[in-house]
């Protein structure tokens, strides 16, 4: 299957846009530029726009060019787009990671929106660049790794103050021969602005339109200088999202818009899936309803149509009724009937969890003498988010086992009506709301040291060296999580001797006595002791201390002259020492809990770096071009884990004129597994399944992920080739263009498949695939292994584009527009059966890899005058299908009887506006005060309503919000 998108409908789209939504500005510093050209600039692409600003604060800093350790007289060959304080403030964002992900080049597959009911690293912001998930984007601050925020070695950008970040450059390229492993997808390095004087103070609050969602933030960042040779800033912020409700308190989620199966295929004229809403669950209801009735030998009684018992269900006084089915009943959904409101799969979720951070960073940097520059600097960061697990649910006696005849909470005419017909248990279908989910808090501190020194050898060469240590602790405490061993038991009570109790503590056997179980009733709603409540469920404690030390030396100069410049080297080494040591609870430590299992992990990961880079000028205004620049790089990297490799770039910049550049880089990029994919543990969640094999019967069942200690080192092959336009002359000396094609290969990727997807590829022939399913007698799906493996294949390419202008309009202020695009060819996942393509999936199914749209535009357009501006911000996500397994009626080779048939695979597109004011108030003396307001989602754009993970839609993608407002007011004082 191909989506292509036309050249020509890209570019009408992208001027519709630009037209109506674009904004950018190409000035360089962070107080006039929203996002910095995708050139990695020299200072002469700095200063040749003489309508450019100077930077604010009577400081001119060094450029830092991102991609390259050989400083700012070298242009780069690997593309930089250059996200600046501007965009924020233009924006009305708080958190540069949140600026981040709306880039088109970034899937958002984390934050506070994309959580559902999933433990861990509560409401985190990490980087998915490329849609190569987090893992494979490395995260600097100022060129040196950011301590990181989770097991698997992401680093979640909430703990980086936004406030003290002068910009963030994005190398969408592989850099791992310039600064170490991960860098697969590319890189994002947070420059800090070390020379900041004054102090400037930005308050904020919003709430959404339907009086959710509410925010408030607060941040102070200023720096001083002490004489000429001292600079001093630092920053503190804080920030709390209250989030959103459960799936109920949107109309597309609770139109429980999800996947029905049609249990054979093609009857009715139907294919075997439909994506529909009005879907109820049809063998659990909060209450209780009975499914299946078993006589004394423990044999089915009749057929589903002729069970005396099935359909009972239980109100919530315990009493007794008959239960609506509706139509297309099936062993989990069904279409109507009774149930809205409370289906246990998606009516409990939070469709944006509630998230508190604090994040503070100060930095020092003192010039000992002409020659010796000495800096440190210290953070600390915390960031707590709350969750609430998966409903517990049961709907063929897996947890709850089979009820009993002897069980006395049977109601007296269920009981006599088992009597009647023989009937000596019965299976129970449960979604029990009245227990409410199990929640969890996370907390995340880490905290991160770092010295540096930097001294001039000679005018020609310069030493640097640190030396950083971090520490992040991570804590999760769960609540009412229901512990699977004691339900079993309390529910299967008994009476004896009048009263009613166990029935391991009644039976003839001691050995699996239980003095502390509690009988526990199951029918109805809330018709159980404290006590019972007490047994059943339990608390969870998960403790996890990650640190990590590096140490770094490199040495950079010029090695000699050449007629067209200086040939510059860079050689350095580096050690990183990376543990995990944490602890759990031991019911987690087993599994036990239905949801939210905390998990132990201890290991450690050494590695030793040494690496060169050269730059060699070829061509400086020659008649057969203006400039011709040659780069490379090489780096020896050793795990301790997996053995020794080599990661390797090439790259070249031409000029044939001043102002057009052509760029290209070719390198070998490598992600070694981390701590949690080698070391870490094995955990159960329960999730919804459809199964090929059974006709695409739905199920329930387990799903184990964890690690593999036998993972080995991923290798990719990367390249970017592309070309800049700057214009020198005349009104196109504003325009700045750059479009660039991106291809990656990754061979032998980490991660997992997901479990519908291993599920999928061995119903199609992938055997090896089988092994990783276990079945019961009747064929049913009862477990999943999906742990981590070496078995895929990763490609991705595509186009990133970028335009920018900006046009004085006279007495009417200046209009600044920007355009950014990104076209992904593919982004495809290869194993033993063949390839999927995942690119122009905009849906995402539970227990599948996400996908990314075929092509994303995100537009801004300011308009300045005075001390006012007004900026509007759009972003397109074009129509797509919504899972690359399915086939839809507008698809080749679509058959109804097929298993994998759907009655519509299509996700209809979404565009989004923003709207921002911002006035500015000069007060004298350095002062300046701004009011701002801004308005998310304008038009109030509700996202499709289709299945999802997170609910009913694909929070990665779309706004689950709404219409919402922001009012702040920034500060500035001093120079």
């Amino acid at each position: 299957m191909r989506r292509g998108v036309s050249g020509a409908a890209i570019a009408c789209a992208m001027m519709a846009t630009f037209a109506d939504t674009a904004m950018a500005q190409d000035a360089p510093d962070a107080a006039t530029t929203a996002v910095q050209s995708t050139t990695a600039q020299t200072p002469a692409d700095t200063t040749a726009d003489a309508d450019q600003a100077e930077p604010t604060g009577g400081v001119t800093e060094d450029i830092v060019v991102t991609g390259t350790r050989l400083g700012s007289g070298f242009t780069a060959p690997t593309p930089v787009t250059s996200i600046g304080s501007e965009r924020l403030e233009a924006l009305g964002i708080n958190n540069v990671g949140e600026a981040l992900t709306q880039l088109p080049s970034f899937r958002a597959s984390t934050g506070p929106a994309a959580q559902a009911n999933l433990g861990g690293n509560i409401g985190a912001r990490l980087l998915d660049l490329r849609g190569l998930d987090p893992q494979r984007t490395l995260v600097l601050v100022d060129g040196k790794r950011f301590v990181p925020s989770t097991v698997q070695g992401s680093v979640d950008t909430n703990l980086i103050p936004s406030s003290l970040v002068r910009s963030a450059d994005v190398v969408t390229g592989g850099a791992s021969a310039a600064y170490g492993s991960d860098a697969v997808a590319g890189v994002v390095n947070f420059i800090l602005d070390r020379k900041k004087t004054g102090l400037d103070v930005d308050l904020s609050a919003g709430i959404s339109e339907r009086g959710d969602d509410a925010n408030r933030f607060a941040s102070v960042a200023g720096g001083f200088a002490i004489g000429e040779r001292i600079n001093v800033v630092g920053a503190v912020e804080y920030e709390a999202l209250e989030g959103l409700g459960n799936c109920t308190t949107r109309s597309w989620c609770n139109s429980q818009t999800l996947i029905l199966g049609n249990t054979a295929p093609g009857a009715g004229g139907l294919p075997a899936n439909l994506i529909i809403g009005g879907v109820n669950t049809s063998t659990m209801t909060p209450g209780g309803l009975i499914n299946r009735s078993y006589n004394a030998a423990g044999q089915v009684i009749g057929t589903t149509a002729t069970d005396p018992l099935r359909g009972t269900k239980f109100l919530a006084d315990g009493t007794p009724g008959r239960f609506q089915y509706g139509t297309l009943v099936g062993p989990l959904f069904m279409l109507g009937g009774e149930g809205q409101g409370r289906n246990g799969f998606i009516s409990a979720l939070r469709l944006k969890v509630p998230v508190e951070r604090v994040s503070s960073y100060a930095a020092v940097t003192a010039q000992v003498t002409d020659d010796v520059t000495l800096t440190a600097d210290g953070s600390y960061g915390r960031v707590k988010g709350t969750v609430d697990g998966a409903i517990f649910r049961d709907f063929n006696g897996t947890l709850l086992g089979r009820i009993r005849r002897d069980n006395p909470f049977i109601p007296a005419e269920v009981a006599n009506a088992m009597d009647a017909n023989g009937v000596a248990s019965f299976i129970l279908g449960k979604a029990a709301f009245d227990l409410g989910p199990g929640q969890a808090t996370s907390t995340t501190e880490t905290y991160r040291g770092v010295l540096g020194m930097e001294a001039k050898l000679s005018p020609e060469w310069t030493v640097n060296a640190y030396y950083q240590y971090g520490r992040t602790n991570f804590t999760q405490r769960a609540t009412n999580l229901v512990n699977q061993a004691n339900i079993l038991k309390a529910v299967d009570a008994v009476r004896s001797n009048g009263q009613i109790v166990c029935r391991v503590n009644a039976d003839a056997i001691t050995t699996n006595d239980d003095p502390a179980c509690v009988p526990f009733n199951p029918f109805g709603e809330g018709r159980y002791s404290a006590a019972a409540v007490g047994y059943i469920t339990g608390n969870g404690l998960q403790r996890t201390v990650s640190e990590q030390h590096v140490a770094g030396v490199d040495l950079r100069g010029d090695l000699f002259e050449l007629p067209a410049g200086a040939v510059k080297v860079a050689v350095g080494a580096e050690y990183r020492r990376d543990s995990v040591d944490g602890t759990a609870d031991d019911v987690s430590a087993r599994n036990g809990f239905y949801s939210l299992n905390g998990s132990a992990l201890s290991g450690a990961v050494t590695v030793k770096e040494a690496f060169g880079e050269i730059a060699v000028p070829i061509l400086r205004d020659s008649p057969i071009g203006h400039s011709l620049d040659l780069n490379g790089a090489v780096r020896r990297t050793d795990y301790s884990t997996s053995g020794a490799v080599t990661t390797w770039k090439g790259g070249a910049v031409y000029e044939p004129i001043d102002g057009i550049r052509l760029r290209g880089t070719r390198s070998r990029d490598i992600r070694a597994p981390n701590i949690f994919e080698l070391f870490g543990p094995q955990t159960l969640r329960s999730i919804g399944l459809s199964d090929p094999q059974n006709n695409g019967l739905q199920t329930n069942p387990f799903v184990l992920t964890g690690s593999n200690p036998d993972l080995q080192a991923e290798k990719a092959d990367s390249l970017t080739v592309g070309v800049v336009l700057t214009p020198r002359a005349g009104f196109l000396r504003r325009l700045k263009l750059s479009v660039d094609y991106y291809d990656i290969q990754v061979k032998g990727a980490i991660g997992a498949l997901g479990a519908q997807t291993l599920v999928n590829r061995c119903a199609e022939g992938a055997t090896d695939f089988c092994s990783q399913i276990t079945r019961d007698a009747s064929n049913q799906i009862t477990q999943v292994r999906d742990v981590i493996l070496n078995s895929n294949a990763l490609k991705t390419s595509g186009f990133d584009i970028e335009m920018q202008y900006r046009q004085p309009i006279g007495a009417l202020g200046e209009l600044s527009a920007q355009v950014i695009a990104n076209i992904t060819r593919e982004l495809t996942t290869v194993d033993q059966l063949g390839a999927v393509d995942r690119a122009g999936q905009t849906g995402v199914r539970t227990g599948t890899i996400p996908g990314v749209p075929d092509y994303v535009l995100d537009g801004v357009l300011t308009w300045s005058t005075d001390g006012f501006q007004l900026t509007g911000h759009g972003r397109y996500i074009p129509s797509g299908i919504y899972w690359t397994n399915f086939i839809g009626p507008d698809q080749e080779g679509y058959a109804p009887t097929l298993p994998n048939s759907v009655d519509n695979n299509r996700v209809p597109g979404r565009f989004y506006l923003d709207l921002t004011a911002r006035y500015n108030v000069e007060a004298g003396a350095g002062r300046t005060f701004q009011l701002f307001a801004t308005v998310n989602n304008l038009l109030d754009r509700d996202p499709p309503a289709i299945p999802g993970p997170s609910g009913g839609t694909n929070q990665i993608l779309f706004d689950p919000v709404g219409r919402a407002f922001k009012f702040g007011a920034r500060f500035h004082f001093g120079s």
